[in-house]
């Protein structure tokens, strides 16, 4: 049997058909061995099958926590299967004219390749003729005639296999770029939705996604090459099917009819022994992923296992998540092996029952040798093209996993979008969509910017009763406009903060005002809920009711506990969000309208070295760049190891004096600092609206509002308090103390 792999697509070798002595396709390790003389049907495993083989998870760094609950994404129908196919595939080359054409080239090529081994299949049969015949002429003027042919072939195989791999590569780049942009490009902060969603909640409609990094990075490099190594495989083969089952049923009417029917019985047979790979198939990905998540958290937090010695515990669990791993891999071949026990046999009956059909008319004198190999050739071939389903089987149930998995996460990507509603396409946009909030941002009265986003995808409320149970996030103008536009910086009105899915209530009925220019102090117990309604006020969290009126997101700054440090230069951290690289200013469509050129950033870098100096850090530069400054300024470190959170802390104050917000959000943003280091950074940021949360007395000088939350008696929610902090900024008195810690 001609076993042509995925990925051959019409590119096989033409000379299998002519029974050299040297194969030109290499053996894949399942093949049977050599074929009797008069059937050598090489089967030859490709190297586009090796691109098109789905990943590993060896790339994979995070991962979901063992336990975690997915949707049966893989206990799909065919339709279900092949309609998420379709909305996956269908956009690039609905919105791409490049796409468009460079598809239709490749079908250009692929029927000229179907074409020139038709062809072969007669040269094949006349080589043979000749042979039987010792006509020399005949043998010579065919060799001529194949020399001619391979002359033409060679280079429709090559650009063939070329123009499929720049097109997988251009259909990669679309899908990647369009998924970050709804995942990580738009104004509603999906990722951090949806990873918040893979934490501590789940979305009913798609299950907990795990591993968006895996799924963005190997689930759409996979799909892109697989789905048109699929489809040419297939087409393939339907042009095969009725070209060779002609030759077929012309030379001999019985060995289509006995065709038809020992494929159909092989892939029903198939399909039951190995039903349970799509299954096994898609676990295989979770569970790489989850010991490879294992290992990296190992060296992420190699100091802390070994002050407390816990090498034994993390061995355990490392162990066991492998065991994991080796016992699903256990399975999977157990499957295969029973799986194969059919389709070597089948694979074997292939090579006699040809010839013993046509056998008989051959010792009759009626057909030349010719025939003989040109209907095994043929039938080889038509057998290849109905037996698609054994040939691939591993491989489909592999990809059948990944459209689950790839289609599992653009799902909880379009749910967590306020923007992208059902009727919006899986891959495309609405009319009007830009990722930025449209028609979720509005300008309201008195210049106020309305941005009420509550998830309303994942709500069983509808829209209007979800907006209705959402806390309405109003912004100022942004810049120059803002104090004109309103005497507050922030405006809690009627405030009602709720976890999420309102399993309960934290903060009720809180009302504040502050002023430009007041700082405001958040106090209370651990897990009262200070941090939930910083990043209500920071527009993360709708869930409750009322209304925030706050400054424009542009001039917020927000300095969290543990800073955040990127990847890049020392003068990266300090520019961060904006990057050197790029102007940072972007059009409708998140294209840099500097054109991705580096730009000078107005901060120099001597105004850089200056508030280094001003937040205790003046000997960071110099020290890194070996006593000189500027190249200490261009050094790439790992900076969340090369630093202490003490200077991170500090490096986050850095950072506020570079951008010069006017309001600063601190959550407990000098938790690793001294008392005198807390003082200094706080002195830096004296002319700006501040909004702490912390639990030092200190804080409290520091501050001219205080905001406590106390638990309230017999009730979950806690009673909030606002009044004025009259101690002298250098002091704090003992009833401010006493106050501070109740």
């Amino acid at each position: 049997m001609a076993s042509r792999t995925s990925g051959d697509s019409g590119g096989g070798n033409p000379t299998s058909n002519w029974n050299f002595y040297v194969p030109f396709g290499e053996a894949s390790a399942s093949s049977p061995p050599p074929n009797p003389p008069l059937h050598h049907q090489q089967q030859h495993k490709t190297e586009e099958h090796a691109e098109a083989t789905l990943p590993e998870a060896r790339d994979t760094i995070k991962a979901t926590p063992i336990g975690s609950v997915e949707t049966d994404t893989y206990k799909t129908s065919f339709r279900e299967k092949w309609t998420t196919f379709w909305s996956l595939s269908v956009p690039y080359f609905r919105e791409n004219g490049e796409g468009r054409c460079l598809f239709a080239g490749l079908i250009v090529l692929m029927l000229l390749d179907s074409g020139v081994r038709v062809g072969f299949s007669y040269l094949a049969r006349d080589f043979w003729s000749a042979l039987g015949d010792k006509d020399i002429d005949a043998f010579y003027r065919i060799m001529k005639q194949f020399l001619m042919a391979l002359l033409f072939l060679a280079p429709v195989n090559v650009f063939y296999r070329f123009q499929r791999q720049r097109l997988a590569i251009k259909w990669r780049k679309w899908m990647t770029e369009r998924i970050l942009r709804l995942y990580f490009y738009n104004s509603h902060q999906v990722y951090y939705h949806l990873e918040r969603r893979g934490t501590v909640e789940k979305d009913e409609d798609v299950g907990i996604v795990d591993n968006p990094d895996q799924r963005i990075a190997e689930d759409v490099r996979a799909f892109t090459r697989y789905s048109l190594t699929l489809f040419l495989t297939i087409a393939v083969s339907l042009i095969d099917l009725v070209a060779f089952s002609t030759i077929l049923y012309l030379i001999e009417p019985k060995l289509f009819l006995s065709i038809v029917g020992f494929a159909t019985l092989g892939t029903i047979v198939t399909v039951l022994l190995g039903n349970q790979l799509v299954r096994l198939n898609f676990e295989r990905l979770q569970k790489e992923a989850d010991f490879r998540f294992s290992l990296v958290r190992l060296r992420e937090n190699a100091e802390s296992i070994a002050f407390f010695r816990g090498e034994k515990t993390e061995g355990r669990e490392i162990s066991d998540r492998f065991d994991r791993v080796v016992n699903n891999a256990y399975s999977i071949i157990g499957t295969m092996r029973d799986l194969e026990f059919f389709t070597a046999s089948y694979n074997y009956l292939t090579w006699i029952l040809p010839v013993v059909v046509i056998a008989p008319q051959y010792m009759a004198g009626n057909v030349e040798l010719g025939v003989v190999q040109q209907a095994a050739a043929a039938f080889g071939h038509v057998l290849d093209d109905l037996s698609l389903i054994i040939n691939q089987f591993e491989s489909l149930s592999e990809f059948s996993a990944s459209i689950g998995r790839l289609h599992q996460f653009v799902r909880a990507v379009k749910n967590s979008d306020p923007d992208l509603d059902d009727s919006a396409p899986l891959l495309g946009y609405p009319p009007g969509y830009n990722g930025h909030g449209s028609g979720a941002s509005s300008v309201g009265k008195d210049g106020i910017f309305n941005n009420a986003n509550p998830d309303t995808r994942t709500s069983p409320l509808s829209p209007q009763e979800s907006i209705e149970k959402s806390i309405q996030l109003q912004e100022l103008p942004p810049s120059a406009n803002t104090m004109m536009a309103s005497t507050f910086a922030l405006a809690i009105k009627n405030l009602r903060l709720d976890t999420p899915h309102c399993q309960r209530t934290l903060i009720h009925s809180l009302n504040l005002e502050l002023r430009w220019g007041e700082r405001l102090l958040i106090i209370g117990s651990s897990g009262i809920g200070k941090s939930s309604l910083l990043r209500a006020i920071a527009g993360l969290w709708s869930s409750g009711t009322g209304t925030i009126e706050r400054a424009n997101t542009v001039d917020v700054y927000f300095l969290p506990q543990k800073p955040y440090c990127p990847l890049g230069t020392l003068r990266d951290q300090l520019l961060y969000p904006i990057s050197t690289g790029h102007s940072n200013k972007l059009d409708e469509d998140d294209n840099d309208i500097e054109n991705w050129q580096a730009t000078k950033t107005a901060v120099d870098d001597q105004r850089l070295l200056s508030i280094l100096k001003d937040v205790d850090l003046g000997d960071l530069a110099s020290r890194i760049g070996q006593g000189n400054e500027l190249e200490g300024l261009g050094t790439t470190l790992d900076w969340s190891s090369t630093l202490s959170l003490g200077e991170q802390q500090r490096l986050a104050f850095a950072r506020v004096l570079v951008h010069q917000p006017k309001m600063v959000i601190v959550d407990e943003a000098t938790s690793a600092m001294d008392v005198g280091a807390e003082e200094r950074m706080y002195s830096l940021i004296q002319s700006m609206t501040v909004i702490s949360v912390g639990h030092r007395p200190t804080l409290l000088g520091y501050h001219t509002k205080r905001l406590h939350l106390k638990k309230t008696p017999g009730k979950d929610y806690c009673e909030c308090t606002v009044d004025d902090i009259l101690s002298n900024p250098n002091s704090v008195n003992n009833e401010e103390v006493n106050l501070f810690f109740r």
